[in-house]
């Protein structure tokens, strides 16, 4: 009787950012022969459906699963060991965070090894070699954290080594062009990839200045964070905030993503039109509603006209409708409030 050997299954974690690079490096990895598990990290702030990404793995054959970061996540941009990039954007401490994550996910499955899109040089910050060795180390995967897209330009790791992945067909792409990916792309029959953004939002100076205020004043749990990308920000004093929507559909998420305790604030008038605004903090004044109120006449196309009448009412108690008038705001004071 002949006794049949069998080759252990290679198993690997994958991080997925739903962009090009990491769907390329996810495809050559299970090109050869590895059972990949995506990871998709869900910022704080993340809005939306993950349904294009869930498209790409489906398309290349990989499973994919989300994980929100929350409050944890936070704490470390507010506070990240190798400081920010240009903007709020801790880069290095970000890339750990969520390696040092993926890494528990791996052992938890028995994976082999962790694997990223990363590419040497693309990024100044955080794809440098001394930044890449560096997540490696601080995540506590220190030879278990391949780069497939770069991989020949770095040193071996230990799934290469030992022979569970072959590093002759791993790739030696550098820097900032993406001509090599996108023809990569084209002859691994990947399509309706999602072309290059604007990328993090940490590197937005806009977004970078409303998180920093969120900071200073405080704040009831993560989930907050989602209204930042949207409207006009305007901080009244150390207690309010007022936000004010550039268009509909702004208007209709400032109000889906309120807080119990927001206030919601519309032009009282049946005939007129105009923003809606998501008023935070506990308690407000008369005049803090009123300047509130000044702010929704300001940025619509009754400017030049009387004090219009605001409607608002706090988000937990619909119901109860109260009126206030707005109040005429100098343009130096609107832009001393502006975040």
């Amino acid at each position: 009787m002949t006794k049949q050997s069998s080759k252990k299954q290679v198993k690997a974690v994958g991080l997925l950012s739903g962009g090009l690079d990491s769907i390329l490096a996810a495809k050559i990895v299970k090109d050869l022969g590895v059972k990949v598990y995506g990871v998709l990290f869900r910022m704080p702030w993340g809005y939306g459906s993950n349904t294009a990404l869930n498209k790409l793995a489906r398309q290349i054959g990989i499973r994919l699963m989300t994980i929100q970061l929350d409050d944890h996540y936070l704490t470390m941009v507010k506070d990240p060991k190798y400081g920010y990039g240009t903007a709020i954007n801790p880069c290095i401490d970000c890339h750990t965070y969520m390696i040092a994550i993926a890494a528990k996910y791996m052992r938890e499955i028995s994976a082999d090894f962790l694997f990223t899109g990363e590419v040497l040089g693309q990024r100044p910050m955080s794809q440098n070699r001394q930044s890449l060795k560096r997540v490696e180390k601080r995540s506590g995967l220190e030879g278990r954290l391949l780069r497939p897209l770069s991989a020949k330009l770095l040193e071996p790791t230990i799934p290469e080594n030992e022979g569970l992945i072959d590093r002759n067909k791993l790739l030696g792409l550098s820097g900032r062009s993406r001509k090599a990916q996108i023809q990569l792309a084209e002859d691994l029959h990947i399509t309706k990839y999602p072309q290059p953004a604007g990328g993090c939002l940490l590197t937005d100076k806009n977004f970078s200045n409303r998180l920093k205020d969120f900071f200073d004043q405080g704040y009831q749990d993560y989930k907050e964070t989602i209204v930042l990308q949207w409207g006009r920000h305007f901080r009244i004093n150390d207690d309010f905030k007022a936000i004010v929507g550039r268009d509909d559909q702004e208007n209709n998420l400032l109000i889906q993503h309120a807080f119990p305790n927001d206030h919601i604030m519309i032009i009282a008038e049946e005939e007129k039109t105009g923003p809606a605004a998501l008023l935070k903090g506990k308690g407000p004044s008369e005049e803090v509603l009123s300047i509130a109120a000044g702010l929704i006449q300001r940025f619509s196309r009754y400017n030049e006209s009387d004090p219009l009448s605001v409607n608002f009412w706090q988000v937990r108690d619909p119901a109860h409708i109260r009126q206030v008038t707005a109040s005429k705001l100098d343009p130096s004071r609107i832009e001393q409030m502006y975040i």
